[in-house]
């Protein structure tokens, strides 16, 4: 009796610990049923979104699409996770307020102990600032590119390590 008294003390610290860093994790964390219907959404959730525990609890992940990505990048999704496999990409979701911004996220199937699955869990990570960072390199990359000025960039050791095809063309190099 006193063993499973320490082990049931044992196993509710555990799931406290889990609870906690569930709750406090900067990750979104949301968990929905096999419909798709949200059932769990961390604090981060409701923080990056905008959207309040009672506007999502009992509704649908789609309250954030953006309305970016074609029906088939979500078929795509729902039947990799129908199958039983984690589904990993990126996403461009809508806040609340309509301000779109970028996910990377993991959706893995949740199974009970005969490998039903019974849940799915999202864990998401904001990358808007990446994807920005992203897109502005691009375009200076292909600003670079294409002007007529030449421009090389060297190391610290004087050796080139990027020469722009204006500045190719202008030495004779290919």
């Amino acid at each position: 009796m006193q063993q499973e008294i320490i082990e049931r003390k044992r196993s509710e610290e555990e799931l406290r610990k889990l609870s906690r860093a569930v709750e406090q994790s900067a990750s979104t964390i949301v968990i929905t049923d096999t419909n798709g219907t949200i059932e769990f959404a961390n604090p981060a959730f409701f923080t990056i979104t905008g959207f309040s525990r009672q506007e999502v609890i009992g509704h649908n992940p789609r309250i954030i699409k953006s309305g970016k990505h074609p029906p088939e990048f979500y078929q795509k999704l729902w039947e990799t996770i129908s199958r039983g496999e984690v589904w990993q990409g990126e996403f461009i979701n809508k806040r609340k307020d309509g301000e779109l911004y970028w996910e990377s996220a993991s959706i893995s199937p949740v199974k009970d102990q005969n490998g039903k699955i019974t849940h799915y869990v999202a864990v998401k990570e904001d990358i808007t600032k990446r994807k920005r960072t992203e897109e502005l390199l691009y375009q200076l990359q292909k600003a670079v590119e294409t002007t007529e000025v030449g421009i090389t960039i060297t190391d610290e050791q004087g050796r080139i390590v990027y020469i722009n095809p204006a500045d190719a063309k202008m030495h004779g190099y290919t």
